[in-house]
């Protein structure tokens, strides 16, 4: 089936992501036991903090706009803005958007 009738205007979704982890410090004040982005085994369970904050989605998106493309039943285009710096503050962000923006 098309997508198109989900679409009464051409237009291009968009989606935004994130994928970035703050590293926080291991104290007994904190709920973090493991450091981040370190697999780690505790008590027979495996425990990678950051490994998927919104990588997992990120993921699942893309294969599912490349399913689409690969059976033609994408009929527009799908702007994804996947930005790196969301726990830090987004310090580049506004001016990537200005620099990159198409128009």
């Amino acid at each position: 089936s098309s997508l198109r009738s989900c679409f009464t205007t051409p237009a291009h979704p968009f989606t935004l992501r994130h994928y970035d982890v703050i590293p926080a410090p291991l104290q007994a004040s904190t709920s973090w036991r493991t450091p981040p982005f370190t697999l780690t085994g505790v008590n027979g369970y495996l425990y990678g903090r950051g490994v998927t904050d919104n990588k997992g989605p990120i993921v699942a998106s893309a294969c599912a706009v490349a399913s689409l493309l690969a059976r033609h039943e994408l009929e527009c285009d799908v702007v994804f803005l996947i930005e790196g710096e969301e726990e830090a503050g987004s310090g580049g962000f506004a001016e990537s958007v200005r620099k990159y923006k198409v128009r």
